[in-house]
């Protein structure tokens, strides 16, 4: 039996239910449940090719992370949000579900299933450059897309409305530091801790 099987397919139940249930039963609350599965499938894959993954971490270590993790969604959200007004939350979201499904699941694991992902094309192409730029394009569209059918979070870009799939060119773009968050993390400040 491959190493952390049960993982796996948790995680792919996971991504399963969340993409269903936001495409087609338009349930508010999926990325949360997303980026976890996300995170476990590929955590999953990644172990099982030898690629360097969340589970050949330690607990110390993934803690580590979380927590920059966290606070890295919490700037994001002080900027992006509540200063520029780029975007708003579900209104249908109390104070508790806000916590809960944004700031202690959503960024968090949303960058641990980008560090994954990059991981893994970057075992396909090689190319650092271009595992940063094919990650950053797969997920603006595999995190963004599903969105538009429920609209868990709305964007509000001023000036610019060029859209690809209902997806904002400004917000594909904006992935790169999405995508940057994780890479950073893990290739600097994780190493020197």
């Amino acid at each position: 039996m491959k190493k952390g099987l049960l993982i796996g397919i948790i995680g792919m139940f996971l991504i399963l239910y969340s993409l269903i249930s936001s495409m087609v039963y338009s349930k508010v609350f999926w990325y949360g449940t997303f980026v976890l599965g996300g995170t476990l499938f590929l955590g999953y894959i990644n172990c099982n090719l030898k690629i360097k993954s969340l589970f050949y971490f330690n607990k110390k270590t993934i803690l580590k992370q979380y927590l920059i993790y966290f606070i890295c969604g919490l700037i994001i959200e002080m900027i992006g949000r509540f200063t520029l007004h780029l975007w708003i939350d579900n209104p249908s979201f109390t104070f508790i579900v806000e916590i809960v499904e944004v700031f202690l699941l959503a960024y968090p694991f949303a960058f641990f299933f980008i560090y994954e992902s990059f991981m893994l094309i970057k075992k396909i192409v090689k190319s650092f450059g271009l595992a940063v730029f094919l990650t950053t394009l797969i997920s603006a569209f595999l995190h963004e897309y599903p969105n538009t059918f429920v609209w868990e979070w709305t964007y509000r870009i001023p000036y610019i409305s060029f859209e690809i799939l209902q997806i904002n060119i400004v917000v594909i773009f904006g992935w790169m530091i999405l995508v940057a968050i994780p890479l950073i993390v893990n290739n600097k400040i994780i190493k020197n801790i």
